[in-house]
């Protein structure tokens, strides 16, 4: 009996271990992608916990990183705990498929996780066009497990008038860089 047990949470840790080992990669993937300038402005869908956000407000001079999140909790947690970043960065609540902000604002886009569980979509993808500056780029994260996934995200991209996508690859991670 506690042989079974010790073994369940040995097995619980490996797997635990292993999906934060993905999580950071992941996180790291799309730091290096999107290539943080001093003066970009940084929209990113979905805040997670935080970790890419203060490590992106860290790299910013004068620019500014904009978050949406659908959690209302999340994105009061978040606000709490960046207060000394909040000059560069801002945390809102907000959907892929209805981004708050106008036209253009924009010129990077990234989202690790939340636009692939979103209800619409190509109304998100159609938003994030919408608020990309002409030239801009946007990142998204997807699981690498399926190649058919990753042909299905690129024609929506494709289909939405994104340009120039290329795909970047690490470990068991993927990220998609389009062109707006």
């Amino acid at each position: 009996m506690l042989e079974n047990r010790l073994y369940k949470r040995s097995v619980f840790w490996k797997l635990f271990s292993r999906k934060y080992k993905q999580a950071k990669t992941i996180e790291h993937m799309m730091i290096d992608s999107i290539d943080i300038q001093g003066n970009d402005r940084i929209l990113e869908i979905g805040i997670g916990n935080g970790t890419v956000f203060k490590n992106i407000t860290d790299k910013l001079d004068k620019g500014s990183l904009k978050s949406i999140d659908p959690s209302k909790r999340k994105v009061r947690q978040i606000s709490r705990a960046t207060r000394k970043n909040m000059g560069k960065g801002e945390v809102y609540h907000g959907y892929p498929e209805n981004i708050p902000f106008a036209d253009r604002t924009f010129n990077k886009v990234f989202s690790l996780h939340t636009v692939q569980s979103c209800t619409d979509i190509k109304l998100a993808l159609r938003e994030i066009y919408r608020v990309l500056q002409i030239d801009g780029r946007f990142y998204i994260n997807i699981d690498e497990n399926t190649g058919e996934k990753e042909k299905m995200y690129i024609q929506l991209l494709k289909d939405q008038h994104f340009r120039d996508l290329s795909v970047v690859r690490r470990d068991t991670c993927l990220c998609i860089v389009a062109v707006k």
